[in-house]
C-alpha cells in the first residue's frame, strides 16, 4: 500500500504536469489489477422515485424544486425491471431514490427487496445482490432493509468537512446524523459505501485530502464519488465561479486514483456524473481504479425527471461494455462483485461463487 503524507497528496492535487498525471493513473490501474484483477462488475441502477423530503442546496430533486415532474415506480415495475435485468446477466442492482422518513416507505422498499431476492433466488445463478441508496434512516429501519435481503448501502457524506457540509445543506440536515447513520449501517453488517462531490463551491484541495483521510478512518468498503455538476433549480447554481475553484473533472480523476492507492481492495464506482462531464470520463475513471459501472435501468419515460444535475449521460450496456473492453478490462456478468475489503475486515472468506 502506498504511504503518502498529506502534503504529498496535496502536491499531487496541485500538480498540473500531464506526464505526472498519466503516471498517477497508470499506478492506480496497476494497483487495481494487482489487488482486484481486471474485472469490472455491473450494478443495474434503478432510480425508483424522485420524491424527496430533503432540500440539499446542490440537488435537482430537492423538495422545493417545483419545476420537475415527480414520479414513483410501483413495486411491480421495480420488480419487473429487476427480473428483466437478471435475464440479461445482471447479478446486482443498485436501487436509488429521494430521501424519506416515512415508515411506510421503508416497509414498501423492504417488500420490493424481499420479492426480488425470492424470485431471483429460484434461479440456478442464485439471488440478485442489492445495494440501496435511499438516505438517512433509523437503526431499526436499516435493520429491516438488511433483514429483507439488501446487503450493501451507499450513503454519501458529500463533504467530510463539517463547515462545508453545512454550507451545502439546510440547517435541518445534520452532519453528525449522517455520521451516526454510517455507523449504524456498519454495525448492522452492511457493506458500507460513502463518497463526496468534487468541485463544490468553496471547496479546496485541503478538503479533498481530509475526505481521503475520512474514508480511511471510517474503513469504508465502497466509494461512490464524482464531480459537482450545477443544477439551475438549486441555490448553489447562483454562486458565481471563482478563479481559484478547483477543476471538478481532473480533481475527481485524481481523487479516484489516490483512493485506489490508499485503499486498494475497496469497490469504487465509475460514476455517471464523471461520464457526463467528459467523453473520456469512463476511460479515465477505469484507469484511475474504478471497478464498478452502473448502467441506468430507470424507464426512459422517467429518466429526465431524475435530474440530480444537468446533462446526465446515459450509456447503453453495449456501449459501456465496448469502452471497458477497449480499456483492457473484462465486464463480469452473473457476479455480485462484493467489496473484497468488507470480507477482509470481517475476517470472512470471499464468496467466489457469487
Amino acid at each position: 500500500m502506498f504511504q503518502y503524507s498529506e502534503q504529498n497528496i496535496l502536491d499531487i492535487f496541485k500538480n498540473q504536469d500531464e506526464n505526472d498525471f498519466q503516471r498517477l493513473l497508470d499506478t492506480a490501474n496497476h494497483y487495481r489489477i494487482k489487488n482486484l484483477g481486471n474485472t469490472v462488475y455491473l450494478r443495474g441502477l434503478i432510480e425508483y422515485s424522485n420524491y424527496c423530503d430533503r432540500n440539499c442546496f446542490y440537488c435537482g430533486i430537492r423538495n422545493d424544486n417545483k419545476k420537475i415532474q415527480r414520479y414513483r415506480l410501483s413495486s411491480e415495475e421495480i420488480i419487473a425491471i429487476a427480473m428483466e435485468a437478471y435475464k440479461q446477466g445482471y447479478h446486482s442492482l443498485a436501487i436509488q431514490g429521494g430521501e424519506f422518513e416515512d415508515q411506510r416507505e421503508v416497509d414498501y422498499m423492504a417488500g420490493v427487496v424481499s420479492k426480488i431476492k425470492d424470485l431471483s433466488g429460484a434461479s440456478s445463478y442464485g439471488s440478485m445482490g442489492i445495494t440501496l441508496s435511499i438516505g438517512e434512516l433509523s437503526y431499526q429501519q436499516y435493520l429491516k432493509l438488511w433483514e429483507a435481503g439488501a446487503h450493501r448501502y451507499l450513503l454519501r457524506i458529500e463533504s467530510s468537512d463539517e463547515a462545508l457540509f453545512k454550507k451545502i445543506h439546510p440547517p435541518s440536515q445534520s452532519y453528525h446524523k449522517r455520521l451516526d447513520c454510517l455507523e449504524a449501517l456498519k454495525d448492522i453488517g452492511f457493506q458500507v459505501g460513502t463518497g463526496v462531490m468534487i468541485g463544490l463551491p468553496g471547496q479546496n484541495y485541503e478538503h479533498l485530502v481530509q475526505d481521503l483521510r475520512f474514508f480511511m478512518e471510517r474503513d469504508i468498503d465502497m466509494l461512490g464519488m464524482g464531480p459537482y455538476i450545477a443544477h439551475p433549480a438549486t441555490p448553489l447554481f447562483k454562486r458565481k465561479k471563482k478563479s481559484n475553484d478547483i477543476d471538478p473533472y481532473t480533481s475527481s480523476i485524481k481523487m479516484m486514483a489516490l483512493a485506489r492507492l490508499l485503499m486498494p481492495d475497496i469497490n469504487m464506482v465509475a460514476s455517471t456524473a464523471i461520464q457526463s462531464l467528459h467523453s473520456d470520463g469512463l476511460k479515465l475513471a477505469l484507469r484511475a481504479g474504478a471497478n464498478i459501472v452502473m448502467p441506468v435501468l430507470t424507464p426512459e419515460a422517467c429518466r429526465s425527471d431524475y435530474n440530480l444535475y444537468t446533462n446526465k449521460e446515459y450509456k447503453s450496456l453495449e456501449k459501456l461494455s465496448g469502452e471497458i473492453i477497449s480499456s483492457g478490462l473484462q465486464l463480469n456478468y452473473w457476479k455480485w462483485g462484493d467489496s473484497l475489503h468488507y470480507y477482509r475486515r470481517k475476517g470472512l472468506s470471499y464468496p467466489v461463487n457469487i
